[in-house]
């Protein structure tokens, strides 16, 4: 468990610490600018929803064939996954070159916000087409138990990325000043970048899947479909939470520009916490899927459980650090707005006491999906999200008129309920028997 979540660890925290030190650049900018980014990341997040089918798919069905020792299957799975991966990045960036102000305008941002953010957009949507390669190829690594290549990769990703956004927001050492749009740039030319260090480095590497490369790339129906049936329920989990969050996010974004701007920093700022519940949970998908593949159901349960145990312990000791550490951190972003530091501090310390439910969340989710039980997963996180996220948002921000913290105290119902349901749907045992 540890030698799989060590690396994600590492991996999401420097990425976590980047995109809060990206944030911070962008802030000096201003608020409108930190909107403008905010609100693009949304949208884009929408494609990555639909690209989770692919993901997630390759993550569980790659770590059942390596399990059971069927490496060439697991290698067509990966040509297979490529082929979706490209499709989906190019029409995403298609969409999002013709449509960035429209779908600005559509989330409710302001014009300042828009003029600011159709650059970045645009940037952001390139980037997509080098980071969906990039992630398939992750997801493979990870399923076949190596979570260090995808850890190098986004190192490196990550401190191109940075110094990108030096050169090009702020126009430092000759470098043309470009803005909000220059962190759309460094974005892209970073994850081309990843994508081919990536490529190098799985073809290259002793693993399982260094020949992905050798065979056909013809579309084959019983490989893709396998991927798919595991992949569109979680696709269809993450397009449905998209959609509570576009919801929510415009709620929130209907209160001011700073506003928005603090509830993007306190998010930033979380994030941080989340990379201990986004590593075990992703270290559990690997282990689970492996564990089943080689027959044994009991380690299966016994990882998933570990992990849990572990990453709720560690991710509550981050939310004391939240709790008390919040009006300083916000000061970093932001140093001259106190009603957005006032507005940041508060929102974090509402989620700090939800950061062990959060553990729970992401550590039994990617059990249940690296069991193949992703309906269940698409189920719980559709009904937490919208019957209690959305409403209860709704009620505190538009009828209560409770503000930034009545979104986040709705945030906060949203992942205590989730949390029983993914306990409950876990301890069902229903997952141990599907096979893929």
């Amino acid at each position: 468990m540890w030698l799989l979540a060590g690396p994600l660890i590492a991996e999401r925290l420097l990425q976590s610490v980047v995109d809060a030190a990206d944030m911070a650049m962008v802030g000096r900018v201003g608020a409108a600018a930190v909107a403008a980014v905010g609100l693009s990341n949304q949208l884009s997040m929408v494609a990555t929803g639909v690209f989770d089918a692919i993901r997630v798919g390759t993550t569980s069905v790659v770590a059942r064939r390596v399990g059971a020792g069927r490496f060439t299957e697991a290698q067509k799975v990966v040509r297979q996954s490529l082929l979706i991966a490209a499709v989906i990045g190019v029409l995403s960036f298609l969409f999002f070159a013709v449509n960035a102000a429209g779908s600005l305008h559509m989330m409710g941002a302001a014009e300042d916000v828009v003029s600011q953010g159709i650059g970045y957009f645009q940037w952001k949507g390139l980037s997509l087409v080098f980071e969906f390669v990039t992630m398939t190829f992750a997801a493979s690594l990870r399923g076949s138990g190596n979570t260090r290549v995808p850890m190098s990769v986004g190192i490196v990703v990550n401190l191109t990325n940075l110094a990108g956004n030096y050169l090009l927001i702020g126009g430092n050492y000759g470098f043309p000043q470009l803005g909000v749009a220059g962190a759309g740039v460094a974005t892209a030319f970073a994850r081309m970048i990843g994508m081919l260090v990536i490529i190098f480095l799985t073809s290259t590497g002793h693993n399982p899947l260094r020949d992905w490369y050798r065979g056909s790339f013809r579309p084959d129906r019983e490989a893709l479909g396998t991927v798919l049936r595991i992949g569109l329920p979680a696709s269809g989990e993450r397009l449905i939470l998209r959609g509570a969050q576009i919801l929510y996010t415009r709620a929130v974004a209907g209160l001011g520009t700073g506003a928005y701007a603090a509830h993007q920093i306190a998010l930033r700022i979380e994030s941080i916490s989340l990379t201990i519940g986004f590593s075990f949970g992703a270290a559990t998908t690997t282990l689970v899927g492996q564990y089943l593949g080689y027959g044994d159901k009991d380690k299966a349960e016994e990882s998933a459980r570990r992990a849990q145990k572990i990453s709720s312990l560690a991710m509550g000791v981050a939310g004391v650090v939240l709790f008390l550490g919040a009006p300083w951190v916000v000061r970093l972003f932001i140093p001259d707005d106190q009603a957005v530091i006032a507005m940041g501090t508060a929102a974090l310390r509402i989620v700090a006491v939800a950061q062990p439910f959060m553990a729970i969340n992401h550590v039994l989710a990617g059990g249940l999906r690296g069991a193949g039980d992703t309906k269940w997963a698409m189920y719980i996180t559709g009904v937490s999200a919208w019957c209690v996220r959305v409403a209860i948002t709704y009620l505190l921000v538009q009828t209560l008129h409770l503000g930034l913290n009545g979104a986040w105290y709705a945030m906060v119902c949203d992942l205590i309920f989730r949390s029983a349901l993914f306990q409950w749907r876990f301890s069902t045992g229903h997952w141990k028997n599907i096979s893929l």
